[in-house]
């Protein structure tokens, strides 16, 4: 998913510099930046449901939990035990959506875009 987005970025950057047509220039502007936008809209609420979801331990702890009978106290030593590994989103289990992603895809797009500017225009 990565890679294929950063190709897809990639590639439509390179359009936008190369195109000489006005119209065509803002057809792949557009298409650039709601792909952008997609792209970090996933990557941005994959980061808060992982945040988030490490919350949930920090809430249980603070909570008047030792006031509970015994097996509330066991549901919430579970619910503790699994707050300590976060919820992630991935992408069919082959990469984690997150902001450390979208910068990975940024980063990636433009070595992609510098590549194919250099290859382009062997000066």
């Amino acid at each position: 998913n990565a890679l294929t987005s950063s190709v897809i970025i990639c590639v439509t950057g390179f359009n936008v510099s190369e195109v000489d047509n006005v119209l065509m220039m803002g057809s792949f502007m557009a298409f650039l930046m709601f792909g952008l936008m997609e792209i970090f809209f996933y990557c941005y609420y994959g980061d808060i449901i992982m945040r988030s979801s490490m919350k949930v331990g920090d809430a249980i702890y603070n909570s008047s939990w030792y006031m509970t009978g015994a097996a509330d106290r066991k549901l919430f030593l579970i619910v503790l035990t699994r707050s300590q590994k976060p919820c992630e989103l991935s992408a069919y289990g082959f990469s984690k959506i997150n902001l450390y992603a979208f910068t990975s895809i940024l980063s990636s797009s433009w070595s992609y875009f510098a590549l194919l500017k250099t290859m382009y225009h062997p000066e």
